[in-house]
């Protein structure tokens, strides 16, 4: 196996002004929905967390303007977990982000060494609000953050994350809001001996609205490790169509009938084939 660096030539090596930034935590995800996985890094204090957002055969645009919601918000930060999650369900990827800086300074300068990790709400095509100030107790606080794991913890449809924190406890946030919509989970199992297929892409296909794309993964973040189940935010829609899962060896099945509103494991080889599509 060979690999080739090809950050410049895809537009992701350094930010739009060519600056080179720290680059802690990293998450990917279809924040747009037009079906291609874009790319935020979080970066040190007074540079912005960077969205390169999917332009073009494999190439990447930084796209954080300050219309996007993630400029002022996030300048003054030194950011670490992170990832793209459908918090509330309504079928757009939400952002996490822990926060907190490398030196206790406090005593010296005006920088905080512990701070506050961030939620945004999508409000559709990328574009963020942060909400940090109305999603609990803990986001009232500062912390020292660093890592931020992702799952549905309590099986209850929605997407909750534990924290850790330089100098203190691990935090479980458990999520209250998701599950107020519509969801489907997704547990995807292969192989000759039967394990979570880590890679394989699934397309949520609705009556109602465009068809919504995730990945099983445990990768990203910082320093952490994810549920491999996918759970797919819906919003309003009450019947899906078909799901398709292209798996890790390219082979393409389908699945129709399948109920929302609970987790489901779906076996390689129990679908329909499906040839030639991707």
């Amino acid at each position: 196996m060979k690999f080739k660096e090809r950050g410049w030539m895809q537009g992701l090596a350094v930010n739009q002004h060519g600056t080179a930034e720290g680059s802690m935590g990293v998450a990917y995800g279809d924040v747009d929905g037009d079906g291609h996985s874009d790319l935020m890094v979080t970066n040190y204090y007074t540079e912005i967390n960077t969205l390169f957002r999917y332009d073009r055969d494999g190439v990447f645009e930084d796209r954080t303007t300050w219309r996007m919601g993630l400029g002022p918000a996030t300048k003054n930060m030194v950011a670490w977990g992170t990832q793209f999650v459908d918090f509330n369900n309504d079928s757009w990827l939400d952002l996490f982000c822990t926060n907190g800086h490398v030196d206790n300074l406090e005593k010296q300068t005006q920088l905080n060494y512990g701070m506050k990790a961030q939620v945004f709400i999508n409000q559709g095509k990328g574009v963020f609000e942060e909400v940090t100030e109305q999603s609990g107790d803990y986001f009232q606080d500062r912390w020292v953050g660093r890592g931020a794991a992702f799952g549905d913890i309590d099986n209850d449809g929605d997407m909750d994350v534990v924290v850790t924190n330089n100098g203190g406890a691990a935090r479980l946030l458990l999520n209250n809001v998701g599950n107020q919509n519509h969801w489907l989970g997704l547990r995807l199992v292969g192989g000759s001996r039967p394990r979570d297929m880590l890679g394989a892409r699934v397309g949520v296909f609705r009556p109602d609205g465009p068809t919504l794309w995730r990945r099983s993964r445990t990768d990203g973040s910082y320093a952490s490790a994810h549920d491999p189940r996918v759970l797919v935010g819906l919003g309003r829609t009450r019947a899906l169509s078909r799901v398709r899962v292209i798996w890790p060896s390219g082979h393409i099945e389908e699945w129709t009938n399948l109920s929302i509103n609970q987790w489901v494991t779906l076996t390689q080889g129990t679908g329909r084939a499906v040839e030639g599509e991707q």
